[in-house]
């Protein structure tokens, strides 16, 4: 009887746990961001959960610590801009403690078979 107690306690206090967890990744931020041709750099933000985020602030940072480009997402959650020619990143900033990045050697062209309609010139 202790040990069933004990199991069914567990199995309640995981569950408690895991139940409280989960809203915390809800709004996790997610960018990706492409070449369109040599010089375009297109990035879209949004959220783990498939929600847009317009209006969210994005950077452009040179390794330097030098903002490149500040602006905000468009209402298509989408900011297209001209490709640094010196090394980069691109921070997603959503607020405090929630932030993406994507560095320059990990923006490329889209594959042929996620070629999505964002990520069409």
């Amino acid at each position: 009887m202790k040990a069933a107690r004990f199991v069914l306690r567990h199995a309640l206090v995981c569950s408690l746990f895991g139940g409280l967890a989960s809203p915390a990744f809800a709004h996790e931020p997610v960018l990706r961001c492409v070449l369109l041709d040599e010089s375009t750099v297109r990035c879209r933000g949004g959220y783990a959960e498939g929600e847009d985020a317009p209006g969210v602030n994005l950077e452009v940072v040179d390794y330097a610590g030098e903002t490149l480009l500040a602006s905000k997402l468009g209402k298509d959650s989408m900011l297209t801009f001209p490709r640094p020619k010196t090394g980069y990143y691109v921070l997603l900033d959503v607020g405090p403690g929630s932030q993406a990045i994507v560095e320059h050697d990990e923006i490329g062209p889209p594959r042929s078979r996620d070629m999505a309609r964002w990520m069409r010139n």
